[in-house]
């Protein structure tokens, strides 16, 4: 089965040359915590706890129930931006660029990159550069809003501006929605990075893959032809690739809303007319 998923100590040689082609590159939350794993999706987070919806306690009458509204999530820029400084300082990163990549592969991922997305190769070189330097700052993220996150992901579309966005639960509130890190290290002075929070969420990272991890045997029991089952963070939707020789759209919208109800959480469903792999 197929995630979209990825941890960052994984990916050290393969990063640019397999991501640069990506859409939008999902950065798996659980892996970017403190104690990263190169198995394990999630872990548990011990930190604040967020209500994902309103729950009913008893009031004084047996007969009476108050809602209680869910809990609001400030997200606080200084301190992601000083818990960010302090693991760059922890983790130089001057050479980091240079090391992870061969010279044959810094070369051809700028072409690829300004091909896939419109940009040019100066400008395709910066971000590749961005990508490689800003893991520490997406830990520091990820950490600092904790089990809020639904996903973290480069927003490689944009032609005009590269962005980290971070979609979380609806609950979370940023003011301002657009915070823009600095790098302080000198040999990156020059360099900062756009972070975006999109609090539209109704359920964290962790939630959303329990659902899909849980209902995925059903899916391959009713859909054997289905060739991929994945997360896609700029959609907040659950994707899955069937094999279909002649696809059919009123199918499609079909199989869509039953797997929808079935994971429970939105599903969007691609027909294929060739086989990628099999689960």
């Amino acid at each position: 089965m197929s995630h979209s998923y990825f941890n960052i100590n994984h990916f050290k040689r393969s990063y640019l040359k397999n991501s640069y082609l990506k859409g939008s590159l999902l950065l798996g939350v659980a892996l970017i915590l403190s104690s990263c794993s190169n198995t394990s999706l999630l872990t548990k987070n011990n930190g604040t706890q967020t209500l994902t919806q309103t729950q009913l306690i008893p009031a004084k009458s047996p007969t009476l129930v108050t809602a209680v509204k869910p809990v609001a999530h400030i997200v606080d820029w200084q301190e992601i931006e000083a818990a960010a400084d302090k693991k760059y300082q922890d983790e130089p990163l001057a050479d980091y660029y240079f090391n992870i990549l061969t010279e044959a592969e810094r070369n051809a991922a700028p072409w690829f990159y300004a091909q896939e997305f419109g940009v040019s190769i100066p400008e395709a070189q910066r971000r590749l550069l961005l990508q490689g330097i800003s893991s520490p700052l997406i830990e520091a993220i990820a950490e600092r809003l904790g089990a809020t996150v639904a996903a973290i992901y480069y927003d490689n579309n944009d032609p005009d501006e590269f962005s980290i966005k971070v979609t979380t639960l609806s609950t979370v509130k940023a003011i301002p929605p657009k915070y823009v890190y600095h790098f302080k290290q000198k040999e990156f002075k020059s360099y900062s990075f756009p972070i975006y929070i999109q609090a539209s969420s109704d359920k964290a990272h962790q939630q959303i893959f329990a659902l899909q991890e849980k209902a995925w045997p059903e899916i391959l029991k009713r859909y054997p032809d289905t060739q991929s089952i994945g997360f896609s963070p700029m959609t907040n939707t659950i994707n899955v690739s069937i094999y279909r020789k002649t696809p059919d759209e009123v199918e499609r919208q079909r199989i869509e809303a039953e797997l929808t109800e079935l994971v429970g959480h939105p599903v969007v469903v691609e027909f294929l007319k060739s086989r990628l792999t099999t689960l």
